[in-house]
């Protein structure tokens, strides 16, 4: 099991706590074997970090690390464009529905059962005349009739 208090030997090493949660710690690490294992093992660490050479970076190294930080950046936004569209278009589906259904509502509210047989022989194809008195269509037909009747 792991001690909760090792979180503060880096603290405790940068010089970071406070003198009575360092002291603490310390009388801490007399008695805990996993707490004085980790302390040596992290000042281990940051003697072979400090006596290793500094390198300097290449021109321009900063800006280019920036730079595709910000392309992945916009890579991310742009791969959730087409999800928010498909979200969109399904809005928009619902709300042609929703207002197609309240039409619908609006437009038979109050109508009776013979109202809606009158509506619906309105739309059959049997009131429609082919070739209303009076129109072109009417005269062609007469007089290609008439031409036929010979």
């Amino acid at each position: 099991m792991k001690c909760p208090k090792t979180e503060h030997i880096s603290a405790y090493l940068d010089g970071e706590l406070e003198e009575k949660a360092r002291d603490s710690l310390h009388s801490h690490m007399r008695g805990c074997a996993r707490c004085t294992q980790a302390f040596e093992e992290m000042r281990s660490l940051r003697a072979a970090f400090s006596s290793t050479e500094r390198y300097q970076a290449p021109l321009g190294f900063s800006s280019r690390v920036m730079a595709r930080t910000a392309a992945q950046k916009r890579k991310k936004w742009l791969r959730l464009a087409p999800l928010f569209v498909e979200f969109a278009e399904a809005a928009v589906l619902v709300i042609v529905i929703t207002v197609g259904i309240m039409m619908g509502k609006i437009m038979t509210n109050g109508s009776s059962v013979r109202d809606t047989v009158n509506i619906s022989s309105s739309f059959s194809l049997d009131v429609f005349d082919a070739t209303p008195p009076g129109s072109l269509g009417g005269a062609y037909l007469a007089l290609t009739e008439a031409k036929n009747e010979k």
